[in-house]
């Protein structure tokens, strides 16, 4: 061993921690620089090691810790709030009806579970005609505003224009209908209320019923056509795959586990090989909440005869006045194609 080494440990050798590392130090001042004794500043530096890595450990621990924790309250942030964002139900909006257009209609109150209704308005055709096209919204309108100053961009007078009777209702939790708070399996069995009233309050056959549904409305359209293949078709305006899917064109909920925390999945991708209707699927080529590539998706697994129409330069919220008569045309052709 180094004659110093051996020094080193005779003289120190009931020293330990700072005080050991203090005297090695002093030690190698009298004797020599430590540059000149490596078996000393290895010592050292073994010594030091631990203290440094310990630091790093606890420097990696401080960040990390905080940041897992805002991870977690953020995802439960999420959680609990997602319905705002999920059903943004409108306070304040134009009350217009189809009167207010020159269009007559019936206002109803369709029973839903005993107690509860939804709003509804039957707007029948122009002309004589058995078909009906039941509409179900998108989530941040009401029916009060499909006939106001921004009628254009609503499907409602679009609809009208085929020659098909509509009927058009709000889900509990929008409009004049019931306040209960909205949800999926609410909006699937409002739909199911709106269908049963055609079908036996109105006496309309299920083969003259097309289901129409728009953005959320396409989740609960879906539904329902699972559940009548009799229906006479099924209509989707820009569809998603999945809400969780929809939730990721918002950039500060991407990095969240949307699958995991979505609480109403609408999950119109494994619902729809379930459906036995022709199905027209619509979709503007610069939606960028429900993207062509989810349309693509969902005509993938869908049943003959299907269609896909893209519109060009139509984005989520603005495909039908853009659309105007193209798309009008679209829809017509698939209704008169509809045995």
């Amino acid at each position: 061993m180094n004659p110093l080494l051996i020094g080193v440990n005779r003289r120190y050798r009931n020293l330990s921690g700072p005080k050991l590392v203090t005297g090695i130090r002093r030690f190698c001042v009298n004797q020599d620089s430590i540059g000149t004794i490596p078996g000393v500043a290895m010592a050292v530096s073994s010594i030091n090691a631990p203290k440094r890595a310990s630091r790093v450990r606890k420097v990696g621990i401080g960040l990390v810790l905080p940041l897992c924790g805002l991870y977690i309250a953020a995802c439960g942030f999420f959680y609990f709030q997602q319905d705002k964002l999920t059903f943004p139900v409108p306070t304040q909006y134009p009350k217009t009806t189809p009167q207010d257009i020159g269009l007559s209609f019936e206002d109803l109150q369709i029973p839903v579970n005993g107690s509860e209704q939804i709003h509804a308005w039957w707007i029948p055709s122009a002309s004589p005609t058995g078909r009906v096209v039941l509409v179900l919204h998108g989530n941040g309108v009401v029916i009060e505003q499909s006939f106001g100053a921004d009628r254009a961009m609503f499907e409602s007078t679009l609809l009208h224009q085929l020659g098909v009777n509509l009927l058009l209702f709000d889900y509990r939790g929008y409009g004049s209908s019931s306040p209960t708070p909205p949800s999926e399996q609410h909006f699937n069995e409002d739909a199911q209320a709106a269908y049963a009233y055609l079908t036996v309050q109105r006496h309309i056959p299920s083969r003259d019923v097309i289901v129409f549904g728009r953005s959320i409305g396409t989740g609960p359209a879906t539904e329902l056509a699972t559940h009548h293949p009799d229906a006479a078709g099924l209509i989707l305006m820009s569809p998603f795959t999945r809400l969780s899917d929809a939730g990721k064109a918002l950039w500060f909920l991407r990095p969240l586990p949307l699958s995991l925390l979505v609480r109403n999945p609408f999950d119109n991708l494994s619902k729809i090989e379930a459906v036995h209707v022709p199905v027209l699927i619509i979709v503007g080529s610069e939606d960028r909440i429900a993207p062509p590539a989810m349309a693509q998706a969902l005509l993938q697994k869908a049943n003959q005869p299907k269609h896909l129409y893209v519109q060009p330069g139509a984005g989520h919220n603005h495909l039908v006045d853009i659309g105007g008569k193209s798309l009008e045309e679209q829809i017509s052709a698939f209704v008169q194609s509809l045995p």
